[in-house]
């Protein structure tokens, strides 16, 4: 039997390196990761994030589902829906949105696919 200890990498997140986050050519300056297994030629894979206070994403589309888990603080969904500390949220592939954070707050997020960018033609517009 051969060991598993190169096949493994555990991320602790109390103790995980975070680096600002790379979108497309952007770095954010109030959005952070800890990349886990997360693939940027496939977009699948797993990351913790952290959200500062008052820290948006961008609108753009799943190609993939996308799932997250709430550690702390509060999400906000554009349609106005708060996910909270213990929540588990899964979006279809297909799912067009974008989020805030007003107070900040600790994810562990998975997609299964690439996410799309999207401009003025989404019709979601940022507040």
């Amino acid at each position: 039997m051969t060991g598993i200890a190169k096949d493994r990498r555990v991320a602790h997140v109390s103790r995980a390196a975070f680096e600002p986050m790379r979108i497309d050519d952007r770095v954010c300056d109030d959005v952070w990761w800890h990349n886990v297994s997360f693939d940027e030629k496939t977009g699948c894979g797993s990351y913790l994030m952290l959200l500062a206070p008052g820290a948006s994403s961008n609108p753009h589309q799943h190609l993939g589902m996308e799932e997250f888990y709430v550690l702390e603080g509060e999400l906000v969904d554009f349609d106005g829906h708060v996910y909270a500390a213990g929540d588990f949220v899964s979006l279809r592939a297909g799912s067009r949105h974008f989020s805030k954070s007003p107070s900040g707050c600790k994810l562990i997020v998975t997609h299964h696919g690439r996410t799309r960018i999207l401009g003025d033609e989404a019709g979601m517009a940022k507040s």
